[in-house]
């Protein structure tokens, strides 16, 4: 059914990113129910993300890299990806533990080595770089990996490819948050200007945001956990338990758009009601635009 000029998108990945999860569900700083969080986030997300043909989960699964934690979020997350249909690719973040990830999450590879990736979904490939660094908070990949990333966008696929990392490589507005960047932001655009990368998916900052790197799009998922307010007075680190979020990325064959939804139950109307809905739907396109974008008097 036409709309507008563009067809339907070629392929669409839901992007959550920082679940932040602990053992038992237990609050995260004895103030935020995260298991909670998630679980509505997934409710939302078979809604909003019913045509998606991946989930992205971009780091910080676990927020002390427990076993039960990984095994929570794979409790919640796993039924609502079977109803939709869609793979869903682990990303490895700082809070996170490689060996224990590895084992709950059932994710292939020997227990310590970098949790990277290569999923094809139809023409589009999405490649997980494990940019965490063991024994730190800020990021990095080694060369090893730049030769695996390098090998994985070989011969791309029509669409292309997506990258998910955990920490962006962008500059980060908290001046704090600076000493937790991504620090091999030269390896990585060696290696990306020689492939098909058409737009890169993070996480780590807990906000919202875009960016460009290397002239690729960078598009942070914020939080489901809690969310950093980048408006509170400094030098002081600001956390909100409100305004948690996640992405509907939409790839196509000339361009890549993406949507903030919020993650959380909450109140709200209907804006335009289904009985309205319906009726410019039954409409044929020239007179569904007269009906719909026409203005009236």
């Amino acid at each position: 059914m036409s709309f507008g000029m563009h067809p339907e998108p070629a392929a669409v990945i839901a992007h959550l990113s920082d679940t932040h999860l602990l053992a038992g569900g237990a609050a995260l700083a004895d103030l935020v129910d995260t298991e909670g969080h998630l679980r509505e986030t997934a409710a939302r997300l078979a809604v909003a993300a019913a045509d998606a043909d991946a989930i992205v989960v971009s780091g910080d699964v676990a927020d002390l890299g427990e076993p039960e934690a990984y095994a929570l979020a794979r409790e919640i997350l796993e039924p609502v990806a079977d109803g939709i249909g869609a793979p869903i690719v682990w990303a490895a973040g700082n809070h996170d533990e490689r060996a224990a990830m590895r084992a709950a999450l059932g994710l292939p590879g020997e227990p310590d080595d970098p949790v990277d990736s290569v999923l094809e979904v139809g023409d589009l490939r999405i490649v997980s770089l494990d940019t965490s660094l063991p024994g730190w908070h800020h990021g990095g990949f080694d060369e090893g990996q730049a030769e695996w990333l390098a090998a994985a966008l070989v011969d791309p696929p029509r669409l292309g490819s997506v990258l998910v990392m955990h920490h962006p490589p962008l500059p980060y507005r908290s001046r704090l948050m600076r000493l937790l960047e991504f620090r091999d932001e030269a390896r990585l655009a060696d290696v990306l200007g020689a492939g098909d990368v058409r737009a890169i998916l993070s996480g780590h900052l807990h906000v919202g945001g875009s960016g460009t790197f290397a002239e690729i799009p960078v598009v942070l998922a914020s939080a489901t956990s809690y969310a950093d307010d980048l408006g509170g007075p400094p030098p002081a680190m600001h956390g909100i338990d409100a305004t948690q979020s996640f992405n509907l990325v939409e790839v196509y064959a000339d361009a890549i758009a993406h949507s903030v939804v919020p993650a959380l139950v909450h109140e709200s109307r209907e804006t335009l009601p289904a009985h309205v809905v319906e009726q410019v739907l039954q409409l044929d396109p020239a007179d569904r635009m007269e009906r719909f974008s026409r203005k009236q008097g």
